[in-house]
C-alpha cells in the first residue's frame, strides 16, 4: 500500500504525462502505441492508479520529447 506521499506523486506523474501528452496532441492510444504498451496502461498512469516503471517513464518521455525530469514536477 502507498502512503498518502507516494500516491500524491503517483498522481502528480500522471497528471504530468495527460498534461504533455496532450500539448503534443497524441491520444492514449498513440502514446501506448509509441512506447509498447497497452491502451489500458497508459489510462491507469494517467489516473495515479499505476506508478509504472523508470524505463516506461523514460520511454514516455522519449515520446513527448521532454525531458524526464519534467514528468516528476510537483504542481
Amino acid at each position: 500500500m502507498h502512503s498518502i506521499e507516494d500516491t500524491f506523486l503517483i498522481k502528480q506523474l500522471g497528471a504530468n504525462v495527460r498534461k504533455h501528452r496532450v500539448s503534443c496532441n497524441l491520444s492514449q492510444s498513440q502514446l501506448a502505441f509509441e512506447i509498447g504498451c497497452t491502451l489500458r496502461q497508459v489510462q491507469r498512469i494517467e489516473a495515479g492508479e499505476s506508478k509504472g516503471s523508470v524505463i516506461l517513464f523514460i520511454k514516455i518521455a522519449t515520446a513527448l520529447n521532454i525531458d524526464i525530469n519534467v514528468l516528476c514536477l510537483v504542481e
